[in-house]
């Protein structure tokens, strides 16, 4: 349990949760201290509505309550459009959005844009109304992200010129995000349900295919360290240069738990002033 006397000022720390299916990803870190980095997965509870069981990871753990000087709620949110920032129109994004299967009648959605000025790209996410309504109460002025959000961000952010082909493979156990940069804008970003290591073996390959990839053109590696043993060795058949993500310096000094965290997490906080909500 993640207890309020954890931490003597939350003030001075920044907190990280991704809620994902069975696990709230928590990270906390103080910008001023060395190694006081904490991570945490906390399992949420598979037999009632996934609302109820953040509610209840976040209840159980009331340190997640404090008053945090910088919050960041990572969603994976499978009702997500990527659109070039030219298209600046709610109701255009709201329509795109819309060619997904609906949310059930009794779940209705808020719409929640965020804005990659350095990517040229908007990110538009359909969430739980009820479930935006009881994060903005909880938290201390959340950020709310998609979980492809701060990759994009961080990746763009190592590679600010010409990137046409530089792509990066973000594993977890359910899913392959996939960004994959270009001259100008990028031509992927993307996340893809995966129920088995070949499954992002396929996505990745088939849009290095899609976008004219060579086999000299890099890929660089993140996430789940069993998935990237699995599928590596395969992709080594196909493409040169396959490279594992390091792990930022700035976290490292942060804590060592940060080579628990998931990539997402790990890099979200170097990635808060890139965007616009």
């Amino acid at each position: 349990m993640l207890d309020k006397e954890m931490i003597r000022d939350p003030r001075e720390w920044q907190l990280v949760i991704e809620a994902g299916v069975d696990t709230l990803s928590v990270m906390m870190f103080s910008q001023r201290e060395h190694q006081s980095l904490i991570y945490r997965e906390i399992p949420l509870a598979r037999d009632i509505s996934p609302l109820r069981a953040f509610q209840d990871a976040v209840y159980d753990n009331p340190l997640l309550l404090g008053d945090f000087g910088r919050t960041t709620l990572l969603i994976p949110s499978r009702r997500v459009v990527v659109t070039p920032d030219i298209l600046d129109d709610d109701s255009r994004r709201e329509t795109y959005l819309s060619a997904f299967p609906p949310a059930t009648a009794d779940t209705p959605e808020e719409m929640i844009t965020e804005t990659l000025p350095d990517l040229h790209t908007v990110i538009t996410m359909g969430v739980d109304r009820e479930f935006v309504g009881f994060a903005r109460r909880t938290f201390n002025n959340p950020a709310l992200r998609h979980t492809l959000t701060p990759t994009a961000l961080y990746f763009k952010s190592k590679h600010p010129g010409a990137a046409r082909g530089k792509m990066i493979a973000n594993l977890r156990p359910d899913r392959c995000d996939i960004v994959m940069l270009g001259e100008h804008a990028p031509q992927v970003i993307n996340s893809y349900p995966t129920r088995d290591p070949m499954d992002a073996l396929y996505y990745i390959m088939a849009c290095r295919q899609a976008y004219g990839l060579l086999p000299s053109d890099e890929l660089i590696l993140a996430g789940d360290t069993a998935t990237r043993a699995a599928v590596t060795p395969q992709l080594r058949r196909f493409i040169r240069y396959v490279i594992p993500a390091i792990l930022p310096a700035s976290m490292f000094r942060a804590g060592r738990d940060a080579l628990r965290a998931p990539f997402e997490v790990t890099v979200t906080p170097l990635t808060g002033q890139q965007l616009t909500q």
